[in-house]
């Protein structure tokens, strides 16, 4: 037999919902023009794009979840017989797959925040293979076009790529942008543990500085614990 997808489910059980209403319209069209028709009609268009509605942003969970599954899939050149889970041989090809299946959630579903944080995600995708130029463009036109909690995943995000190729002033400005501004999705601590990576390279003093001020300003934290034994390896 056939196996049904649940895409193809939530296809199908939109396609009755929208029949029946359909039907009801057409049964009560008396009604609908002489008898108050107008609070009708708008009920009855109310229903069909509720649930034309509902049913695109489940379309749009299930591929994004698909497209995360891929982003994180394990990297094996043989896996092991009877493994249950996603593998790729290569790491180009895992995050090429990724980026195709991000793009498209994001060109079929850019309006909903599912779809843009598919743009995210083909962004990273795109650090993963070396594509700065395109990852840059992609999470600077999120910065730009998004709400503030993702523009702020999307600039640390970026300070990460512009620290990778050594554009230093730059991830430096984001940082401090972010830890000026913090929100609950990128938190200052997370941004100075990695203002304190950067410093570990371009002035060390001030990075062990840092770490010291974070382990005393959020003790019993996963950072101040991180910061603490950063400083036991020598971090200066």
């Amino acid at each position: 037999m056939a196996r049904i997808s649940r895409r193809e489910m939530k296809r199908d059980e939109f396609a009755d919902r929208f029949a029946t209403a359909t039907e009801f319209l057409s049964r009560n069209r008396k009604s609908v023009v002489f008898g108050g028709g107008t609070i009708l009609l708008a009920a009855v268009v109310a229903f069909g794009v509720f649930f034309y509605v509902r049913s695109r942003q489940a379309a749009a969970s299930e591929l994004f979840g698909e497209a995360l599954v891929t982003y994180h899939a394990v990297v094996v050149e043989m896996p092991p017989e009877g493994i249950d889970i996603q593998t790729f041989p290569t790491a180009e090809e895992k995050y090429t797959e990724a980026i195709r299946q991000f793009t498209e959630v994001y060109e079929q579903f850019g309006s909903y925040s599912v779809g843009r944080w598919a743009r995210y995600y083909a962004a990273l995708s795109q650090r993963e293979l070396g594509q700065h130029a395109e990852a840059e463009q992609g999470l600077l036109a999120i910065v730009e076009e998004s709400d503030s909690d993702l523009a702020a995943v999307a600039k640390m995000a970026l300070a990460a790529l512009y620290q990778k190729t050594s554009r230093t002033d730059e991830a430096e400005a984001l940082y401090r942008e972010l830890e000026n501004s913090p929100s609950w999705m990128v938190p200052k601590p997370t941004v100075q543990m990695a203002l304190a990576e950067l410093y570990q390279t371009t002035n060390p003093s001030q990075a062990t500085a840092l770490y010291q001020q974070i382990e005393r300003d959020y003790p019993g934290t996963a950072a101040a614990d991180r910061a603490a034994e950063m400083l036991r390896s020598g971090a200066q």
